[in-house]
C-alpha cells in the first residue's frame, strides 16, 4: 500500500479574521460517482455554534467544493452543537445520523471536569432527496429514552434495514455498553436491537463505534476504554453471523489504537483504520483476514505521524478534551484505490483532511 495523493478537503480559508474549525467527516459515494462529505464547522473543538457542513467531489476525492450548511435551522429553546454522518439508501435517498448537545450557553463545556457530567443530548436524522442539494431540518429520535453516542455512519443491510452501533454517552465508572440499533421505515422509527458487548462490571466503553456488513455478516470495531481503572485498551472487535442480533465472543485486536473503522473489501477480507493517540502515534491502515472469527493482519502503513499527537490519558474527560486527530473513515473509489478522510489539527487549526491510497 502507499500515498498517491493528499488533499485538504476543509481549512478555515480566513484563519486571521475568523475561526471556523472543521471537524468530523463522514463521506459516501452518491449514484452519479460523485462524493458527499459532511463535517462539522464550528468556532472550537466543543464549541455550542458548531452545524454540519456539505461539500461535494466530483473527480474521485481530488478537489471539493466550498461547503454549505445542511441547513439554516434554528433551535427552539437552546443552541444545540451537532456532528451528523452520511448513509446512501438502496432509493438513493440520503440520510444524516447523529447527535447534538444541548447547550444551555457559550462557555459551559460539554462534559463538567468535576463531576463528569455531560450535557443533554438529543439524537438526530435530516433527510436528503436531491442527492444532498437540500435537507429536512434535523429531527430529535428517541431510543429507550437513552442519549447515544452516534458518531459514525450508519449502514443498510442488503434486506434493507438500517443498521447502527453507539454506546449509551456517559462517563460513569460502570454501565456501560455497546448497543445495536435499527430501523426499518428508512429511519422514521428506532428501536434497539441488540447488545454486541458489554463486559462483566460493565466498566468498558465502546466509543466511537463503525460497523460494516461483509458476504455474510456485521462487524463491529470499537474504542474499548477501562473506566475503572482509567486506561486505554486495545481496539477491540466483534461478528455477527445473523445481522446483528447475536454476536461472537470479542476479539482483542492487540492493536493500541483509539478512534477507528471497518470496510468490507472482498471475500474474508476487510480494511481497519485506527487512530494511535499513545506513544508510538500513527493513523494506520490496515488490510485484515477475519476469517474463522480471527483477525489476522496482512498489510499495514502509517499514514500520518509526527512528534505531538498523543492525548492526555489522565481520564477519558481529558483524553477528550485533548484531540488532535480522530474519526478516521475508509471509502473504496475502485478497486485499487481507497480515500481516507478524518480530522486533525494543522498549523494550530481543525481541518478536515484526506489520503488516497493505492492497495
Amino acid at each position: 500500500m502507499k500515498i498517491i495523493d493528499e488533499i485538504i478537503l476543509y481549512e478555515n480559508p480566513d484563519p486571521l479574521l475568523v475561526s471556523k474549525q472543521g471537524i468530523f467527516p463522514g463521506i459516501v459515494k452518491l449514484q452519479d460517482n460523485s462524493l458527499l462529505a459532511l463535517f462539522t464547522i464550528g468556532q472550537a473543538f466543543d464549541s455550542a455554534d458548531q452545524r454540519t457542513f456539505v461539500s461535494k467531489s466530483f473527480d474521485d476525492g481530488r478537489s471539493w467544493s466550498k461547503p454549505k450548511p445542511l441547513h439554516n435551522h434554528k433551535y427552539k429553546n437552546k443552541e444545540e452543537s451537532e456532528s451528523l454522518k452520511p448513509l446512501l439508501l438502496q432509493n438513493n435517498k440520503l440520510l444524516a445520523i447523529g447527535y447534538a448537545f444541548v447547550r444551555p450557553d457559550s462557555l459551559t463545556p460539554i462534559v463538567n471536569p468535576n463531576t463528569f457530567e455531560i450535557l443533554p443530548l438529543n439524537n438526530k436524522i435530516s433527510i436528503s432527496n436531491d442527492n444532498g442539494e437540500s435537507w429536512s431540518m434535523p429531527k430529535n429520535f428517541n431510543i429507550n429514552e437513552t442519549p447515544l453516542e452516534i458518531s459514525g455512519p450508519c449502514i443498510q443491510l442488503k434486506s434493507g434495514r438500517i443498521l447502527g452501533a453507539a454506546p449509551p454517552f456517559h462517563l460513569k465508572e460502570s454501565d456501560h455498553s455497546g448497543w445495536i440499533i435499527y430501523s426499518d421505515d428508512e429511519g422514521e422509527n428506532w428501536s434497539k436491537l441488540s447488545e454486541f458487548y458489554k463486559s462483566k462490571e460493565g466498566h468498558i466503553s465502546t466509543w466511537e463505534c463503525r460497523l460494516c456488513e461483509t458476504n455474510s455478516k456485521i462487524i463491529v470495531i470499537f474504542w474499548a476504554y477501562d473506566n475503572k481503572n482509567k486506561k486505554n485498551l486495545s481496539n477491540h472487535v466483534v461478528i455477527s453471523d445473523d445481522n446483528g442480533k447475536t454476536f461472537n465472543t470479542v476479539i482483542d485486536t492487540k492493536i493500541r489504537g483509539q478512534a477507528s473503522n471497518v470496510m468490507f473489501y472482498k471475500d474474508d477480507i476487510v480494511f481497519t483504520i485506527h487512530c494511535h493517540r499513545e506513544n508510538p502515534t500513527g493513523l494506520i491502515l490496515r488490510k485484515v483476514d477475519v476469517r474463522d472469527n480471527k483477525f489476522s493482519i496482512l498489510d499495514e502503513i502509517n499514514l500520518f505521524s509526527k512528534d505531538g499527537l498523543s492525548s492526555d490519558d489522565t481520564n477519558i474527560s481529558k483524553q477528550f478534551g485533548s484531540l488532535k486527530f480522530g474519526q478516521p473513515s475508509i471509502l473504496l473509489l475502485n478497486n485499487n484505490e481507497l480515500l481516507i478522510c478524518f480530522w486533525c489539527i494543522h498549523d494550530n487549526q481543525h481541518i478536515v483532511k484526506t489520503y488516497i491510497v493505492n492497495i
